[in-house]
């Protein structure tokens, strides 16, 4: 009897504590994403496809490098030998860029893309004997031509045709389908009252074919190619475009401003803590976007084929509205318990960022601090004055809009405890590092705080245990016990 409580005791235990484990996320940002599993072969696997690096300046024709990666999904390890039938085709217009067979012997194909004007594509590199070009590095590979010339959504099909370095049967092939973010920064000149002043964009979605100030009424107005049909409009997740004022331009930078996409008014998210620049946010999820869609339908057909974003200002910033601190108050950053350190390189290998975190245990409603050092990767040299953008994606992946930080030059940013409401898995993203368009990332897990509700019921346990054991008759002590 008393053994059997005492293993009723850790049954209990056991049950109540397994309500806390917690479960890997996997996360994706800017020119990156990760597919849901799929059966190919004998194997269970998910798709992983990164864009390096993921924003390009206005006018510029740098080199892009995209990685496909074939990932077994319970071990989350790199599947080695794939052969895949790739096609890749810009989002808004459905135009296909590239469409050929690729194949490495390693669990990674890598293929570097050199954008130029010509309207068709060539690819440069040594195909196998089955007809892959080698995308493992052992040969040289270049892609020329559209692909990646342009800001905007990418489609990425890709279709495993071999795994292990074997052909597969057509019924054991597996599809994949995912977009990708290149996002294009532009800086435009303005006049007013005789001076010139900077107005940057930055666009998710696609490239500006119109930038317009009106001095009279201090709005901006920015329009892109889109397609409003709601079919189209369904596969868009979230439409993300941002405006940067510099603060030079005082008589913009302190107004108010309300947010409009084809003249339907939009929120915006408006930080005034950016380093030099007010930073205006649109962040429009699907749901809103077909709630747009329906107004915009019923327009005359010349709204029909174009994202028109205005920035319109509705009077000067309140006194104290001019800018915001971060939450966290005056704090002794060295008496925090920090974490080790967490080392990666940005996206293209140009800059080393080192992180560290407190408290170094993360519990769920905690206000944790991030620290940040940035590296010469070959020197290891500390660089000074490095300007970012930050941001947080929670357990379930999504882009949580109110941690976007712009433009930003602090070593240490705070998050209060809202943001981490749930246990989980969650990403710091750090993007367009020292104005490289390079990201880099690093993943932290929250735990959840012990609960009062589950300690009362094991300390409860507990006691009625030891209240029967005390009424259990003991045996005699020169017996063997069994």
């Amino acid at each position: 009897m008393r053994r059997l409580l005492i293993t009723l005791s850790v049954v209990v235990a056991a049950l109540l504590l397994s309500t806390l484990t917690v479960e890997d996320v996997y996360s994706h940002g800017l020119g990156r994403g990760e597919s849901i599993a799929k059966s190919v072969g004998s194997k269970i696997a998910k798709l992983y496809v990164e864009l390096v690096p993921e924003m390009k300046r206005y006018g510029s024709m740098g080199e892009q490098t995209l990685m496909l990666e074939l990932k077994d999904a319970e071990s989350n390890e790199g599947i080695r030998g794939v052969g895949y039938e790739l096609r890749i085709s810009r989002f808004a217009t459905n135009e296909l860029l590239l469409h050929d067979r690729f194949y490495s012997s390693t669990d990674k194909v890598t293929i570097d893309f050199q954008p130029t004007m010509d309207d068709t594509s060539s690819v440069e590199g040594k195909r196998n004997e089955s007809g892959f070009y080698m995308a493992d590095g052992s040969e040289p590979l270049t892609v020329r031509g559209k692909a990646f010339r342009d800001a905007g959504l990418y489609r990425i099909e890709a279709k495993v045709l071999a795994i292990d370095g074997n052909m597969l049967d057509e019924v054991d092939q597996a599809s994949y389908e995912l977009l990708i973010t290149l996002s294009e920064a532009r800086e435009f000149k303005v006049a007013y009252e005789g001076k010139e002043y900077s107005i940057e964009t930055i666009s998710y979605f696609d490239a500006l074919s119109e930038f317009d100030f009106d001095p009279a009424s201090m709005s901006i107005r920015a329009v892109m190619p889109f397609n409003w049909d709601k079919e189209f409009v369904q596969g868009i997740p979230l439409f993300h475009f941002e405006f940067y004022i510099s603060k030079e331009f005082s008589a913009l930078a302190n107004k108010e401003f309300k947010g409009m996409l084809n003249g339907v008014e939009e929120p915006i998210t408006v930080d005034r803590a950016a380093e030099g620049f007010v930073v205006v946010h649109y962040m429009t999820p699907k749901s809103r976007l077909l709630s747009i869609a329906d107004k915009v339908l019923a327009m005359p057909d010349a709204m029909r084929d174009s994202m028109i974003v205005e920035l319109v200002s509705v009077g000067d910033v309140k006194d104290g509205g001019a800018s915001t601190t971060q939450q966290g108050g005056q704090v002794d950053l060295s008496t925090l318990d920090w974490s080790p350190v967490l080392t990666t390189t940005t996206s293209k290998g140009s800059i080393l960022v080192e992180m560290q975190f407190a408290p170094s245990t993360i519990n769920v409603n905690d206000t944790v601090y991030f620290r940040f050092t940035f590296k010469d990767p070959k020197t290891g040299e500390e660089l000074k004055s490095v300007r970012y953008d930050v941001m947080l994606y929670d357990v379930n992946d999504e882009h949580v809009d109110r941690s976007h930080r712009s433009k930003t030059m602090r070593t240490v940013q705070v998050y209060d405890g809202s943001f981490f409401t749930e246990q989980g898995r969650y990403t710091l993203l750090l993007t367009d590092v020292n104005d490289t368009g390079e990201s880099a990332r690093f993943s932290i897990t929250v735990v959840p705080e012990f609960p009062l509700g589950i300690a009362i019921i094991i300390a409860s346990v507990s006691m009625f245990i030891v209240v029967l054991m005390k009424r259990i008759p003991t045996t005699n002590n020169n017996k063997m016990m069994i």
